[in-house]
C-alpha cells in the first residue's frame, strides 16, 4: 500500500511540473495574432543610440531608425500597413536636456518619403504587402561644423499605426557627437613625483569604492574629449568630472587647482606633440571651481592664474601604441613655488573604450 500511494504522489507531482511548464511558455494573453510595428533598439521610454562620428571635413551617412513590421502570418505581412513616425525633439529633452539642438544645415535626410512639419514633424510611411522594412538616415558633410565637446540629439517615435500594433520598442534617441580618433574612456596610471610637497601623490586607490578604480587596479579615469581633429581635453571623471588631474593629499582625494591637460597627437606617426595647461588658455572656459581660463597667459607657456604650465619631458615615450594606450610624461612647472620643475609625471593611460 505504501508502494502504491509513492507511485501516485510521482504522477501527481510529475503532472503539476508538467503544467508549471507549459503556462511559462504560453503567450500572454492579450499579445495573441498581433503584428507589431517597433524600431530595432528602441523602447517605452526611448531608449538612446550612441552614433559617434569622425571629426572629418568629409561625407559621412548614418542609420538613425531602423522601422521594422513583424508580421503575425503570412496573410499579415501581405496586407498594407501605414506607420507614422514622429521627429520627437521632447522625448529629445527628456532623455537629456544637455543634449544641443542638431542645426538643420548640418544634415540631410534621407527616406522613401519626405519629413513633413519641419522640426517637430512627422514621416508617413507605407508598409506596402511584403514590405518589412523602412529606414531613415542622416548625411553629414562636414563634422568639423559640430562642437565637439557638445553632444546632439535626435529622437524617432512611432505615434500611429494602421493594421497593426505599436510595439513597445516604440521610440529612440540617437545621440550624435564628433570625435577624432584618440577620443574614449582611458584608466591613468603611474609615478607622479612632487618635489615641493611629498605628500601630494598619484590617485591610486584600489580600495576606494569608485567601481572604475577597483575594476582598473586603483587607476584614475580621465576621458579624452574631441577638440579639434588632432587635439583632445582631458576631464578627470573620478572626483572633480572636470578638466583636472586628480592626486591624493596624504592619503585624502584632492588635485591641483588651476592644472588640466590639453593634448596634441601627430596623426602621421601617432606621436604625442604637445601639451599645455587647460587653465592657461583663455579660448577655453567657462571657469569652474578649479580656475578660470580666461586669466591664464595664453601662448606660448599656457600659464594658470596660479603660474601652473605644463609640457611634454622629451625623455618619455610619448605616443599612442599598438593597441590604443598612450605612453606620455610630461612635467608641471610653478615658478611661484618653487624654481625649475615642481611635478614630474610619467604616466600609461589604458584605453578601456569609446566614452
Amino acid at each position: 500500500m505504501k508502494r502504491s500511494w509513492s507511485i501516485f504522489g510521482w504522477v501527481f507531482m510529475a503532472g503539476l511540473m508538467l503544467t508549471s511548464c507549459i503556462k511559462n511558455n504560453v503567450t500572454p494573453l492579450g499579445e495573441e495574432g498581433k503584428t507589431f510595428i517597433k524600431i530595432l533598439g528602441g523602447g517605452t521610454p526611448a531608449q538612446i543610440k550612441k552614433n559617434p562620428v569622425d571629426f572629418v571635413n568629409a561625407p559621412q551617412r548614418i542609420l538613425v531608425a531602423d522601422i521594422r513590421k513583424d508580421p503575425n502570418s503570412s496573410d499579415a505581412l501581405n496586407t498594407s500597413t501605414v506607420v507614422i513616425i514622429k521627429d520627437d525633439t521632447a522625448a529629445v529633452r527628456a532623455a537629456n536636456p544637455a543634449y544641443l539642438q542638431f542645426p538643420t544645415a548640418w544634415y540631410t535626410l534621407e527616406a522613401e518619403t519626405p519629413k513633413v512639419g519641419g522640426q517637430g514633424g512627422t514621416w508617413t510611411f507605407e508598409f506596402k504587402p511584403g514590405d518589412f522594412a523602412k529606414q531613415i538616415y542622416i548625411s553629414i558633410p562636414n563634422a568639423t561644423l559640430f562642437n565637439p565637446s557638445a553632444l546632439y540629439g535626435l529622437g524617432f517615435t512611432i505615434t500611429t499605426v494602421t493594421n497593426g500594433v505599436i510595439s513597445h520598442s516604440k521610440s529612440v534617441i540617437v545621440e550624435i557627437g564628433a570625435k577624432n580618433q584618440w577620443d574614449g574612456i582611458y584608466a591613468v596610471t603611474g609615478p607622479m613625483t612632487d618635489l615641493a610637497n611629498p605628500d601630494l601623490i598619484q590617485w591610486n586607490n584600489p580600495a576606494s569604492g569608485d567601481p572604475f578604480a577597483d575594476s582598473h587596479g586603483g587607476a584614475w579615469e580621465a576621458h579624452l574629449v574631441t577638440t579639434g581633429a588632432t587635439e583632445c581635453v582631458v576631464y578627470d571623471n573620478t572626483v572633480y568630472g572636470l578638466p583636472a588631474h586628480p592626486i591624493l593629499n596624504a592619503g585624502a582625494n584632492s588635485g591641483y587647482g588651476t592644472l588640466g591637460i590639453v593634448i596634441n597627437f601627430d596623426p602621421a606617426t601617432n606621436a604625442v606633440s604637445r601639451v599645455h595647461n587647460w587653465y592657461g588658455d583663455p579660448t577655453r572656459g567657462p571657469s569652474n571651481g578649479l580656475g578660470n581660463p580666461a586669466a591664464g597667459t595664453g601662448p606660448p607657456n599656457y600659464a594658470a592664474s596660479s603660474t601652473r604650465r605644463i609640457e611634454l619631458d622629451p625623455g618619455g615615450v610619448n605616443a599612442v601604441q599598438g593597441n590604443k594606450d598612450i605612453l606620455i610624461k610630461y612635467l608641471m612647472f610653478q615658478p611661484s613655488v618653487i624654481a625649475g620643475v615642481r611635478t614630474t609625471f610619467d604616466e600609461k593611460w589604458e584605453y578601456i573604450g569609446p566614452r
